[in-house]
Parts: structure tokens; C-alpha cells; sequence
């Protein structure tokens, strides 16, 4: 189940009362149980610092906006907001290759830690919860931009689009997104394999990654965002033509040193939907995992090889 990460960079405003900050808390407070209710988070919020030492303002912070809900008589908000924040730090107990991946990140935009719990919900699909104290944060999706370092040194420019609340009605916009994905007809591995041409009809799907799905069962909700995107892709390339798909989610290829190394490009060499062995050698990210695919000038098919964890470089 995807997770609820709390933007602290947004929480700095220059409006000195604080029961404004504590209307915005009570807006975040309402989205956020619709959420928790509608099954798409667990009930618990990660922060990178302590609500006492995130500031709001130099005359409060994120604790004091808390009690003064408190005062104001919005008493289950304040409990609710209470049980998010009792445990969850931001890398508490999480995927040990989401965190390496996390860690060889820095921001493109934001000064200091202020990026990371932007960046972590790119990684890790997770949704972002903000104070809508600018237009950056007034919205339910929010453009992540980072850098990322590739295990052969070199740094990239990588960019997700993530789930995102500010307010109380953006959570009716991420339910129904999360919907979305179940109306497929595939809320499990062996029900997204089985619905996969009716689901995915833009794209092309080798026999092994039936069995890749089952492995990747708790990364479900993640990897149908990716073949959404995928197949969207796929869907302006059959329509628009072009030497390549203009893709809608982050896709590269495996570097030089990679392709030249005969192991690596045998642990990327997939069984393909027509019967031959071919080379998988782009792929898109998801979390620690990736999706391997290939995409043919000719004939405008995206065919995805493999649904897993990080093959080894």
C-alpha cells in the first residue's frame, strides 16, 4: 500500500497567524482520511524532522499550527493528525534498494534536505502532502524534478509526475486516479496478466513477465501507474508516428558499458511475445524495480520483456 510523505518545504509561509496554517492542517487532515479511508494509504504520515522543529514562520511551527487546531474545537482532526505523526520517519522501513536509489539523488530546485520528500514519493509512488502556501503546492499532482546518480557515474536530469494533496477536495482526484487503475480488471498479478490486452492494448507482452507479476505482487499499484503511462505512449506513437515513442514516464537505455559487457546483456535478453529471444535494453523505473522494453521503428509496437528488481550492472 502506498504511503503518505508530508512536504515540509511548503509549511514556511509568510502569513503570521497561525490559525490560518491550522485551516490549512484541517484541509490536509479531511483529505487525508478520505484516503486512508478509501484504502489507497496507510494511516501514517513520514517527516523528515520533528513537528516542533519544522517551521512555520519564526513565530511558530508546525506543532503550534497543531494545537491551535486543538483550540479551535477541531478535536478529531487534531487526534487524527496525532496517530499519522506518532512514528513513520522518512526512511524508516523501507525498501533497502528504494533507499540506496533515494540516496543517490539531489534536488534540481530546492536548497538543502528540502527536496527529499518530494523525491522519495517520485521514487516510490507515494503521494505528497503539502500546505498550499504557493501555486507549487496548490494542486493534486505535483512535477518532481531531481538528479540522479547511474551506477556508471554519471548524472541524469529525471522528472515524475506524483500524486499530490494540498487540500481537502484534491483527495477525490487521487481516488479517483487509484480507481482507475483497479477498474482495469487488475487489482493482482494474475488478473493484470489475464486483462493485460484489454487493459494495456498499445502494448506488447512477453510470456516471462507473467511470472515477474507474481514476484512483484507489493509493487502492484506502482507498476500499472508505469503501464498506464507506457501505453499512453505507445498510443500517441501509433498516432503520431516519429522515430521513437515520446514517453510519459521516465525511460533510458542501459549505458555503453553495460551493453558491452556479455553477461549483462544476457540477463537482459527476454523471451519475446513472437518466440524469439531479443535484447530488452531500455527501461523504465518503478521504486527499486525496473521495466525492461524494447520499441520497434517499423512496425510502432513497445513490447515489455520484464517486470522486476534492478538486473545486475
Amino acid at each position: 500500500m502506498r504511503q503518505m510523505v508530508f512536504n515540509h518545504a511548503s509549511a514556511r509561509t509568510s502569513k503570521q497567524n497561525r490559525h490560518e496554517v491550522s485551516d490549512w492542517l484541517k484541509g490536509v487532515a479531511v483529505g487525508m482520511s478520505q484516503l486512508v479511508r478509501g484504502g489507497v494509504v496507510q494511516k501514517s504520515l513520514r517527516l523528515n524532522q520533528q513537528l516542533y522543529a519544522i517551521q512555520c514562520s519564526e513565530h511558530f511551527t508546525l506543532w503550534d499550527a497543531l494545537n491551535a487546531l486543538g483550540k479551535a474545537g477541531y478535536i478529531e482532526e487534531r487526534r487524527f493528525l496525532l496517530g499519522l505523526t506518532a512514528h513513520a520517519p522518512l526512511l524508516d522501513s523501507i525498501d533497502e534498494e528504494v533507499k540506496d536509489r533515494f540516496l543517490s539523488t539531489g534536488s534540481k530546485h530546492l536548497p538543502g534536505s528540502d527536496d527529499e520528500p518530494t523525491i522519495l514519493c517520485a521514487i516510490a509512488d507515494w503521494i505528497a502532502v503539502s500546505f498550499p502556501s504557493s501555486p507549487t503546492w496548490d494542486g493534486d499532482n505535483l512535477v518532481v524534478e531531481f538528479r540522479e546518480l547511474l551506477c556508471d557515474d554519471t548524472m541524469v536530469d529525471h522528472s515524475e509526475t506524483v500524486d499530490h494533496l494540498s487540500r481537502a477536495h484534491h483527495a477525490a482526484n487521487i481516488l479517483d486516479r487509484h480507481l482507475a487503475r483497479l477498474q482495469l480488471g487488475c487489482d493482482n498479478p494474475r488478473s493484470l496478466w489475464k486483462n493485460r490486452k484489454q487493459a494495456f492494448p498499445y502494448l506488447l507482452f512477453g510470456p516471462e513477465v507473467e511470472h515477474n507479476l507474481i514476484s512483484c505482487a507489493r509493487y502492484l499499484s506502482t507498476v500499472l501507474g508505469k503501464l498506464i503511462a507506457l501505453n499512453e505512449s505507445s498510443r500517441e506513437w501509433h498516432e503520431q508516428g516519429g522515430p521513437a515513442p515520446k514517453w510519459k514516464t521516465y525511460v533510458t537505455p542501459e549505458s555503453t558499458s553495460s551493453m558491452q559487457n556479455p553477461e549483462f546483456v544476457r540477463t537482459r535478453t527476454f523471451k519475446s511475445c513472437n518466440g524469439t529471444s531479443l535484447v530488452f535494453e531500455w527501461h523504465a523505473r518503478f521504486g527499486s524495480g525496473r521495466i525492461h522494453l524494447r520499441f520497434d521503428p517499423a512496425s510502432h509496437d513497445v513490447e515489455i520483456g520484464y517486470i522486476g528488481p534492478h538486473l545486475p550492472t
